[in-house]
């Protein structure tokens, strides 16, 4: 459950100078849903995509993840790390003598070992170790040169792969996985932050388009019962009739039902809005009226980026794409490592021991730590899988799964090709709209004024004047919709681009 207290406060903060504001009824700014129920609280559109983001669980979910994903990625690193070892151990043992020069019928040993190491993984795949180790021993043996004895041996190792599991493009494969894992979640991330950012833009403006929609059924009202009005006075001074003034009841009536559905509608929207803003079930959040002030665009751009210049800017920010690509070079690194592990091993081992013998234990160490008496060792280690169909089969899954990115990723990207075009498409088409919308809006202005002027002089019918205030009403909710549409298709060719949210919310 979200916790709101460190949220509302602020929204609150901001709402209590407007609660006691009186709505504003005209048409350029829409009334609200709701003025009596919760808190009215004025928001912008940059507010509410704050507020989201700050906000939505899914968001925080795919938050935790790269979290999660970061963390395995540091620890991944873990497997160079240098490893500590330690050995205690006691020996009491006894046994037969099986010569005479056993130095004993039965010879008695007391042994105390102890010893330690320390492995140094190296990113080449090899590592190199220091070994060291003491043994004392006391014996009832006649023949024991010191008794009690001591006996410390120093050894350092080198082993590096040369086929299987060799260099370090093999050893540091993991982290390198490690690594891409993390930037596909960032990618994720940011994939479902725009998509969030893109879902607010709508619920926003759709919120918007209701309220200027409930402004439109206003004033239409308004229009209705003023004609109303003046057939009843007609009717009253004998020039009218009674038709006339059930056909103004009737359309009156009309816009009524239309004002109480423009009015569920705008709730409705509050409500999806609000559900991005405040998830959970805080009656106080839920209460509260969201009034936007963000007005529609009145003006559209003078240009619109190409196509083929927009899907440019796509196929580099868009987070599907870029997880894919990821995606592409992780199948790279497992086939290549399955491809080593084909191999055969073949490692070479260099080493270098010193043993140290006396009576005295300090005696013992030094002559161990000085190299007095080395032994070095060069191998080679050659050990052939049989069969080896675990590393084949491996192999040929990597590449499988290496077939099914590239072409996951070609899929996607003839999908954002479309998606472009039509982002592209849609902001052309309606910035035209917007402009048609506004001009059949004046028109149907002027038809009205000069129909009721006609109708003032008898030269025309009420049955026209009505025909006329539903054309207007008609033209008003056009052209509303089409700022809408021309907001919303802005947001999308963002969207699209992968590029939404990416500046703003920085």
């Amino acid at each position: 459950m979200l916790d709101f207290s460190r949220v509302l406060p602020l929204l609150l903060a901001w709402a209590a100078p407007l609660a006691a504001q009186t709505p504003p009824t005209d048409a350029a700014s829409p009334p609200q849903a709701n003025p009596t129920a919760g808190v009215r609280l004025e928001l912008s559109l940059e507010q509410a995509l704050k507020i989201a983001v700050d906000n939505d669980l899914g968001l925080k979910l795919d938050e935790i993840e790269s979290v999660v994903a970061g963390y395995e990625y540091a620890g991944s690193w873990g497997s160079f790390d240098p490893i500590l070892s330690a050995t205690a151990a006691v020996t009491n043992s006894e046994f037969e003598a099986n010569s005479s020069l056993s130095g004993a019928t039965v010879v008695r040993e007391d042994t105390q070992e102890l010893g330690g190491g320390l492995q140094f993984p190296l990113t080449t795949g090899g590592s190199f170790n220091v070994d060291y180790g003491r043994v004392n021993r006391k014996t009832n043996s006649s023949f024991q040169l010191d008794n009690p004895s001591t006996t410390d041996t120093l050894t350092l190792t080198f082993r590096q792969p040369l086929l299987r599991g060799a260099w370090s493009r093999y050893a540091k494969s993991s982290q390198r996985e490690a690594e891409i894992q993390f930037n596909k979640s960032l990618e994720k991330f940011r994939q479902t932050r725009q998509q969030l950012l893109l879902d607010v833009h709508s619920a926003y403006w759709d919120l918007v388009a209701t309220l200027e929609q409930q402004g439109v059924a206003d004033k239409t009202l308004d229009l209705g019962r003023q004609q109303l009005d003046q057939n009843q006075r007609r009717l009253a001074a004998g020039v009218g009739t009674e038709v006339e003034v059930l056909q103004a009841e009737a359309n009156v009536a009309l816009r009524v039902e239309e004002r109480l559905l423009a009015e569920v509608n705008s709730r409705a929207a509050q409500d999806k809005l609000k559900s991005y803003l405040f998830p959970g079930k805080d009656p106080v959040s839920w209460d509260t009226q969201v009034s936007p002030v963000t007005p529609l665009p009145q003006s559209t751009p003078a240009d619109v980026p190409p196509w083929d210049q927009a899907l440019g800017v796509a196929l580099e920010n868009r987070a599907e794409l870029r997880q894919l690509r990821l995606e592409i070079d992780a199948s790279d690194l497992r086939i290549s490592r399955t491809k080593s592990e084909r191999q055969w091993d073949l490692d070479l081992e260099l080493s270098s021991a010193n043993r140290g013998f006396d009576g005295e234990s300090a005696e013992a160490f030094e002559s161990a730590t000085s190299f007095e008496f080395p032994a070095n060792r060069a191998a080679l280690v050659l050990s052939v899988p049989l069969g080896n169909r675990t590393a084949s089969n491996a192999e040929r899954a990597a590449r499988a799964r290496g077939r099914v990115a590239r072409l996951q990723y070609d899929r996607t990207e003839s999908q954002i090709v479309a998606e472009v075009r039509e982002a592209v498409r849609q902001i052309v088409y309606q910035a035209e709209a917007v402009k048609a919308s506004v001009k059949s809006l004046e028109l149907a202005q002027r038809q009205l004024t000069a129909e009721e002027a006609r109708y003032r002089e008898g030269l025309s019918t009420n049955f026209q004047v009505l025909e006329f205030q539903k054309q207007l009403a008609e033209a008003l909710s056009k052209e509303k919709r089409a700022r809408v549409a021309y907001a919303e298709a802005i947001a999308g060719l963002t969207k699209a681009q992968g590029v939404l949210g990416e500046k703003e919310l920085r």
